[in-house]
């Protein structure tokens, strides 16, 4: 007779903790942004995603369907740097919100979970543990948004190194003959890095529309934060003014590999340096160790 009751508080508390949770994300507004609003005053449309980040990759997925569905209608908030970063990772909108809302849900579960549980085996635990559901909801909601910020560094380095990778296999196509736009297409064909694809995507975008896609590579590089694939567009550019490209492609790869290599090695430093501190801090603890006595004995306290 005691177990029921607790079972119904702990459900209650989670389905009011969850009404509660979806209503006050519903009723917030969206700060608008203000390119958006400048956009309006020109007559242009505003760009409804930030960061231009697709919001479903996968048609046939309904949890990405749910989570896409979800941004739109609830109009979740969702930071510059965020979308950037899923465009870094070739993730869609869709998959990161239907992953929090899953996390969320997890989150207000576990406590009714936990209490049917300890009631099944004879230890209930007290009523008061349904009282963590909406705690649980917010940090399981929070955590996509920490796992990809703590991410960030290893997400721009393998950014770093795909791109100088697709200038190296774009200078080799350019060298044996091609176009500036087939030795562009055929390199970013080669690998499926998040980079290569999103490249590839504006490739084939301005294939459909019969133009050049010098204005999409450079588009791309101010959505993901990659100023080296405008120089790119630019260098590849001059091939329709009959330039040889050659030459500046390669100096421009030697120039962005010579300052990825300082910028390792400055970050190694910095590892070193802080490891000095750890290294040093035994050889000080030795070093009182011996003179402590002696000092004692001059001090008169031994």
């Amino acid at each position: 007779m005691i177990v029921e009751p607790l079972l119904i508080v702990a459900l209650a508390g989670s389905l009011l903790g969850t009404g509660v949770f979806w209503a006050l994300l519903g009723s917030r507004r969206r700060t608008v942004r203000m390119g958006d609003a400048f956009a309006v005053l020109d007559g242009r449309e505003p760009r409804e995603t930030p960061a231009q980040t697709d919001l479903v990759h996968d048609a046939d997925s309904a949890l990405e369907r749910l989570g896409a569905r979800a941004y739109t209608r609830l109009r979740i908030p969702l930071g510059g740097r965020t979308g950037r970063l899923l465009g870094l990772r070739d993730r869609s909108i869709g998959d990161f919100v239907a992953e929090k809302i899953v996390l969320a849900f997890a989150g207000l579960a576990a406590p009714a979970l936990a209490l049917a549980l300890s009631a099944l085996m004879g230890a209930p635990l007290p009523g008061a543990v349904s009282g963590l559901s909406p705690v649980l909801a917010v940090a399981g909601w929070c955590w996509p948004d920490l796992a990809l910020r703590r991410g960030a560094e290893r997400t721009r380095f393998d950014a770093d190194e795909a791109l100088l990778t697709l200038f190296d296999l774009v200078l080799l196509e350019r060298m044996s003959n091609r176009s500036g736009t087939q030795a562009i297409e055929a390199a970013a064909s080669v690998s499926d890095a998040p980079v290569f694809r999103r490249v590839h995507g504006v490739l084939a975008q301005a294939n459909l529309e019969q133009r050049t896609p010098w204005s999409g590579l450079r588009a791309l590089a101010d959505e993901l934060r990659l100023p080296a694939l405008a120089d790119l567009a630019d260098i590849m550019q001059l091939d329709d003014q009959g330039a040889s490209l050659t030459e500046p492609l390669a100096a421009r790869v030697e120039e962005l590999r010579d300052a990825h290599l300082s910028a390792e090695r400055t970050a190694a430093q910095e590892v070193s340096e802080r490891m000095t501190v750890w290294m040093a801090l035994p050889v000080m603890v030795f070093g009182l160790a011996f003179i402590a006595p002696p000092l004692l004995r001059l001090a008169g306290l031994a």
